[in-house]
């Protein structure tokens, strides 16, 4: 006998997050004999990675998670059928949310490491975020080893912010990362309906002196012409500067230029890919500078999936700045990350509109780009002194 219901999932394109990303939710359709239902599987994608033609997503990991929900649903179905229970929106949603057993693991640990589990899957996080996250799990056991969702409440949360603030000596931004990361966990325990109000929601972001640290023109040709025949270290040297000058033309990440391959270069004259932490699009028009580097490394001779550079790890890459740095006597330290700053700096020195700075860094706010104006202390003393009152 064939049986009286039936589950698939959908797309609900008609309701798009709000949060620009244009990702839409997935829910399961359930029908039967007298009406259909719907409930949230909880997991979104953009369309363009929904198959129209399969009704699946294109992503097989996704694809598997929701067919293993899909199972379990098919299964109360049956066993509802099977027991002659009444088929009605209310039981059916009952019976798939677990409301009818009301047993929930007040362990808070196990629900956070749920939702990890979840968000590493899913969202494709990068890297250093998952590292954020585990960095604030090992925080809470060590300020809390044991802890149940009864106990989470505002005084938790304060009293864990000041433990890293004060009793960590943690500074204004990393207390602040800490917050952020642990407030989305709450959100989602909130959702989740695993506690009834999201305790941190009226924290308020600790001030954080805006910290850049970038090289001005002079310091870039310093940079440039250092003699870094040092030995053995001379190969490495020259390699690790030819990236961070590559980061300073084009503005890159270091996670991006490590994952750059050749078809995101579009015919030598821009760079086009979606950024690794943003997960938005950023274009880089074409300059001599970026395409001088490139030929150094016999990009013509790759094949479209090739990655552009072979890298280092980024303590390699820092160590060998360090030592850059004193032979091209600049005077602040260098990081990797400093070719980025470099890249919007000198672009905003030249004169370069902010929207546009902006959009060649593939910023989402007009106000991270604000950092880099008139940051050059130097260039900025010396035109003071043409200015006539």
């Amino acid at each position: 006998m064939k049986n009286s219901f039936s589950v698939k999932a959908i797309l609900r394109k008609e309701q798009p997050r709000k949060d620009g990303t244009g990702r839409c939710p997935i829910y399961f359709q359930i029908i039967y004999r007298s009406g259909k239902t719907k409930t949230p599987s909880g997991k979104l994608i953009h369309p363009s990675l929904w198959d129209e033609k399969k009704k699946c997503p294109k992503d097989s990991l996704l694809k598997n998670v929701l067919m293993k929900e899909e199972s379990r649903i098919y299964k109360i179905l049956l066993e509802m059928e099977n027991n002659d229970e009444e088929f009605t929106k209310e039981t059916i949603l009952k019976k798939i949310k677990g409301d009818d057993k009301i047993k929930i693991n007040n362990d808070f640990y196990f629900h956070f490491d749920e939702i990890l589990k979840n968000k590493f899957a899913i969202e494709q996080l990068a890297i250093g975020t998952q590292r954020h996250y585990k960095q604030l799990r090992d925080r809470l056991k060590l300020f809390r080893p044991r802890l149940t969702l009864d106990e989470i409440d505002t005084k938790f949360f304060d009293d864990f912010i000041y433990f890293i603030k004060i009793d960590l000596e943690t500074g204004n931004s990393g207390t602040n990362n800490y917050a952020k990361y642990f407030k989305t966990i709450l959100k989602k325990l909130v959702i989740d309906k695993k506690i009834t109000e999201n305790p941190s929601i009226n924290f308020k972001k600790l001030y954080e002196e805006p910290r850049i640290n970038f090289l001005n023109p002079e310091e870039l040709e310093q940079l440039r012409n250092a003699d870094l025949k040092l030995g053995n270290l001379t190969k490495g040297l020259e390699y690790t500067r030819d990236l961070f000058l590559f980061s300073c033309y084009t503005g890159l990440r270091d996670c991006d230029i490590k994952d750059l391959k050749k078809k995101d270069i579009i015919d030598k004259k821009e760079i086009k890919r979606r950024q690794i932490k943003t997960k938005k699009e950023v274009s880089v028009p074409f300059n001599d500078y970026w395409l001088e580097i490139l030929k150094k490394y016999d990009f013509d001779k790759k094949k479209d999936n090739d990655l552009v550079f072979e890298l280092k790890s980024n303590a390699v890459l820092n160590r060998h700045l360090k030592i850059i740095g004193k032979v091209a006597k600049i005077k602040n330290k260098i990081n990797f990350h400093d070719g980025r700053h470099t890249f919007g700096s000198i672009l905003a020195l030249r004169g370069m509109p902010i929207n546009y700075i902006a959009s060649a860094m593939g910023h989402r706010s007009i106000k991270t780009t604000q950092i880099y104006m008139n940051t050059d202390k130097d260039t900025l003393s010396k035109l003071m002194k043409n200015v006539k009152f």
